[in-house]
């Protein structure tokens, strides 16, 4: 836990660090009673019932679990965004929480998505989660809490306790998708987690610019700051966690119709989830049903473990505010002399001349070699590697080649159905980008 020092309040930093401390033991403490009351099977509201099964056509299923939230025996409160602060000279403006609260009965029901975000490079399997965010959603109430967790919580990661790699971030890559699911679960007091979304650096660019923000790396640079904007792992994993929250209310109005159709099954198509079109469709419709969003307090970001701090909110969706956001890093890292961690000052790859190498080897091996073909190229194109290019012809040419290259191969392999799979994604993403660039 890193708490930021300033100058003269040295008294008041050490109670806000008891105060963190006591509060860290009270959760640890709540996690673990939950784990003994369920086991001796003692309390009914802290036993996960039944799952309801909710079926929405004869291929599709939703499973829907009630959950309940440890926090408070009788109600979750979910605080919200409302303080204003003005800007400084130079400086972006913000807000901070406030103490508004709204109450969630317990029984509630709920759906809990991971949201993944992993430090997979350029063509690596890197899995790392380095982003790492639930949404929590309430359907009969119309409530979205999202649960964002700092990448260095101690977590069990299967390594040796002198090794300080037990935490959140490792247990990804050590521990697979379903660890990693139950140790966050137990992280943001929730009973379980049964969805997932995983996405690298490179769909994460893409996602962004889908949303509107056409700057999508320095969006990302932004998201991804630490010590560049003055604050720590808490702030950062908040900002991402706000950026969410901004992005669900500036665009679910476009979530249903033949438009949401293409934008839910093209999302999906960029990235790595057990989560199907359907399932998102059927939370649409039923958060619709419920008013959704009746306010933006309808959406609330909590961080997990809980500390006794404010954030400061920043409007992401303003393209101003976060090319302040952008310059304020670059400062930092001027002025210290030191790399932020999303930032570099050395010379950037060119990620187009990068690929175009790649495609150009793995097209001499088509012809006789179609599975070295497929190994030189298949994670990038997993990734979708070229969404990092910001020049728009250079990018559709880049993706052009991979589709040839890759179903060509597949082909040759005998696996039509692996090369219609490959076309149909390349042809989801272009009709996607293009319905998003129109609307």
């Amino acid at each position: 836990m890193k708490i930021t020092k300033r100058t003269g309040i040295a008294l008041i930093v050490l109670i806000a660090m008891l105060f963190g401390i006591v509060e860290f033991l009270k959760i640890s403490y709540q996690n673990n009673q939950e784990i003994t009351e369920t086991l001796a099977d003692t309390k009914p509201t802290n036993k996960i019932e039944k799952a309801q099964i909710i079926k929405e056509d004869s291929e599709t299923i939703l499973a829907l679990a009630v959950d309940s939230n440890q926090e408070d025996l009788i109600a979750s409160n979910l605080a919200d965004t409302v303080i204003a602060i003005a800007a400084q000279p130079g400086e972006p403006g913000y807000t901070v929480q406030s103490i508004k609260k709204h109450i969630v009965k317990t029984n509630a029901k709920r759906i809990n998505i991971a949201l993944i975000g992993v430090d997979a490079r350029l063509g690596t399997l890197s899995k790392k989660a380095d982003a790492n965010h639930i949404l929590s959603i309430i359907p009969d109430s119309g409530i979205i809490e999202i649960i964002s967790i700092p990448r260095d919580t101690p977590a069990e990661a299967g390594m040796p306790d002198s090794s300080g790699q037990n935490k959140l971030t490792i247990v990804y890559a050590t521990r697979g998708i379903g660890g990693y699911l139950k140790e966050a679960a137990k992280i943001a007091n929730l009973n379980k987690i049964d969805f997932y979304i995983e996405l690298g650096f490179s769909q994460a660019m893409g996602i962004i610019e889908l949303l509107g923000n056409r700057d999508s790396k320095s969006t990302l640079q932004v998201l991804r700051s630490r010590k560049g904007l003055g604050g720590d792992d808490y702030q950062r994993c908040f900002n991402q966690g706000q950026y969410i929250r901004q992005m669900i209310l500036k665009h679910f109005d476009k979530a249903s119709g033949l438009l949401g159709e293409l934008l839910i099954r093209g999302g999906l198509s960029l990235v790595n989830s057990n989560v199907s079109a359907d399932n998102v469709k059927y939370i649409v419709s039923e958060l619709g049903k419920n008013g959704f969003p009746k306010s933006p307090d309808c959406i609330t970001v909590r961080v997990r473990p809980q500390l006794m701090q404010k954030f400061k909110v920043y409007n992401f969706a303003d393209s101003a505010t976060v090319k302040q956001l952008k310059t304020k890093i670059e400062r930092f890292n001027t002025f210290m002399s030191k790399k932020d961690t999303s930032y570099r000052s050395s010379k950037q790859i060119n990620i187009a001349e990068k690929l175009n190498n790649i495609l150009s080897t793995a097209a001499a091996d088509t012809a006789k070699r179609p599975k070295q073909a497929i190994n030189k190229l298949q994670a990038y194109f997993d990734q979708h590697a070229w969404l990092q290019i910001m020049n728009q012809q250079s990018r559709e040419s880049i993706r052009s080649r991979f589709a040839s290259i890759l179903s060509v191969s597949y082909w040759k392999l005998g696996k039509g159905e692996q090369a219609k799979k490959v076309l149909e994604k390349v042809e989801l993403e272009i009709q996607l980008f293009k319905a998003s660039q129109t609307n």
